[in-house]
C-alpha cells in the first residue's frame, strides 16, 4: 500500500500502527465466504447469533443490498452503526491447519457499510494517554488458515474496524486469549474444530471516554463437537474491563474479571438468540444469575462423559 494512502496513528510495544485513509471498495472483499455455518458438520450446523427487533429497526448497519453480515476470509461481523463497533464477530477455526504470520497493523475501514458507523482513530491510541487499543473481536491469529494466499488475507482482514472495539491494551493477552486454545484440545474430531462468537455488551450507561461510549463487558461463546460426549458443545464467558474504566489504573489481568456463565445471560445482556446452542450449553439448565469464576482456563466447565 502507497505511504500516502495510510497515516501513523500510534507507536506500540508491537510496533507503527496505521489507518488507511481510503476505505477498502466492495471489488476489493471478492471471494470472502464468512463464517460457515456447517463447519463442524450438516447435524452440528450453528447459524450466527439472531438480533433482536430493536437491533434491526434502529442500530444495524446494513450493506447496499439491505443485508448485514459482512464477510471476510473465515468469519463474519455485523456492526452496531450507532456505537460504530461490531455486535459480533463470529469465526470458523481450523485448529490443525493455522498458519502462523507476522502482524499486519495497517487498519482499514470497510466500504460495504458507511464510514460513518466505524471507529478507527477517537478513542484508540497510547495507553500514557488513556486511550484504548484497537481490540480484535475475532483474533487475529484465528482465520489464517487454509491455503497460504487465503491465510495471509484473512490474517489482513482481522485489520478491519468493523472487527474492532475499544480495550484496555493487555485485555487479549493472558487467559481471554487462550481460552479457544484450550477448546480446541477438548474438541472431539480429527481437525480441532470450533466456532467462536465474540462481542461487546452494549449498555446505555457504558461511560464515556474521548467523547465515545467504551464498552465495559465482553462475551465469548464458543461452540464444537464435546470430546467427551461426541455431541455439539457451547460454552459461554464474560469478561470486563469496568474496573480499569472506574478508575484509570489496572495494575495486571487479575484486575479483569472473568467467568464462566450460562448463554442465556449472554443472550439476555446481548440482544441476540443463539437457538441451536442453548440445549448445547454445558450451563444450560442454571440459574441466569450462576457465575464461575476462572482465573486459569482449566476453570471452565466442560461437557461430561455421558
Amino acid at each position: 500500500m502507497p505511504q500516502s494512502d495510510v497515516e501513523l496513528v500510534a507507536t506500540t510495544w508491537a510496533g507503527l500502527l496505521y489507518v488507511a485513509t481510503t476505505p477498502k471498495p466492495a471489488s476489493y472483499f471478492s471471494g470472502r465466504k464468512g463464517y460457515n455455518p456447517a463447519f463442524l458438520g450438516e447435524n452440528a450446523k450453528v447459524d450466527l447469533p439472531e438480533f433482536s427487533d430493536q437491533i434491526l429497526d434502529e442500530e444495524i448497519s446494513r450493506l447496499n443490498d439491505g443485508t448485514f453480515e459482512l464477510k471476510y476470509h473465515h468469519f463474519s461481523t455485523a456492526q452496531c452503526a450507532t456505537r460504530r463497533v461490531p455486535f459480533y464477530s463470529a469465526c470458523n477455526i481450523n485448529g490443525t491447519s493455522l498458519i502462523s504470520l507476522p502482524r499486519h497493523d495497517i487498519w482499514s475501514y470497510d466500504g460495504r457499510i458507511p464510514t460513518k458507523h466505524q471507529m478507527l482513530k477517537e478513542s484508540y491510541g497510547p495507553q500514557q494517554d488513556k486511550k484504548f487499543s484497537r481490540g480484535h473481536m475475532t483474533r487475529r491469529q484465528d482465520p489464517n488458515w487454509d491455503t497460504m494466499a487465503i491465510a495471509k488475507q484473512a490474517n489482513i482482514d482481522t485489520f478491519f474496524a468493523t472487527n474492532a472495539c475499544p480495550q484496555w491494551q493487555p485485555f487479549n493477552d493472558g487467559i481471554w486469549g487462550d481460552l479457544e486454545d484450550y477448546i480446541l484440545h477438548n474438541a472431539g474430531n480429527d481437525r480441532k474444530l470450533i466456532c467462536v462468537f465474540t462481542g461487546p455488551f452494549l449498555y446505555d450507561n457504558d461511560p464515556d471516554r474521548h467523547n465515545v461510549q467504551i464498552p465495559c463487558d465482553f462475551w465469548k461463546v464458543v461452540a464444537f463437537i464435546s470430546e467427551a460426549t461426541q455431541e455439539l458443545a457451547a460454552i459461554g464467558y464474560v469478561m470486563s474491563q469496568r474496573e480499569y474504566l472506574a478508575t484509570g489504573v489496572a495494575a495486571d489481568l487479575e484486575n479483569f474479571e472473568m467467568s464462566q456463565r450460562p448463554l442465556s445471560y449472554i443472550e439476555q445482556e446481548s440482544r441476540l438468540s443463539f437457538t441451536e446452542l442453548r440445549e448445547a450449553d454445558v450451563l444450560a439448565g442454571a440459574d441466569l444469575a450462576f457465575v464461575q469464576p476462572i482465573r486459569k482456563v482449566s476453570d471452565t466447565a466442560l461437557p461430561q462423559k455421558q
